[in-house]
């Protein structure tokens, strides 16, 4: 196969998907800040959209977002964030079932039923980021 027929390089479409990851934790966070507040603990009426919101989610989304955008540079970081944002979603994901289903005493971080998706499908697509292929090879879990 020539070298200009071989199929697109899916590191744009990685690069770009960190972007939008990136850019959505950070709209997220800094709205977050802008129409919630720093304040703590369990409060159903705090959301932003449909995600609840709190200080220490918004600092989180806002972090989340800053690196995602700063990620974006070469396929070592992009690979990088998907495996950082794998691990800390999943952990996140965990956190929030138990948070939203046992009790609203134990919900300090104010996450409701949107943020458990949401946290679920970002670890997911970071799993994806860091092992799906980049040239046309088998799958090797970093940067090649």
């Amino acid at each position: 196969m020539k070298p200009s027929a071989r199929p697109r390089r899916p590191a744009a479409t990685l690069r770009a998907t960190v972007f939008v990851i990136g850019l959505a934790y950070l709209v997220l966070g800094i709205s977050g800040f802008a129409l919630v507040g720093s304040d703590m603990g369990y409060d159903p009426s705090r959301t932003v959209w449909v995600f609840g919101a709190s200080g220490l989610l918004n600092i989180g989304h806002t972090g989340v977002g800053a690196l995602g955008l700063a990620a974006t540079h070469t396929e070592g970081t992009v690979r990088a964030f998907g495996w950082l944002s794998f691990f800390a979603f999943a952990g996140l994901f965990a956190y929030s079932i138990l948070a939203v289903t046992v009790s609203p005493l134990g919900n300090l971080a104010n996450v409701h039923g949107a943020n458990v998706w949401l946290y679920g499908v970002t670890s997911l697509l970071g799993l994806v980021i860091s092992v799906l292929p980049s040239r046309g090879g088998a799958a090797t879990g970093h940067a090649t």
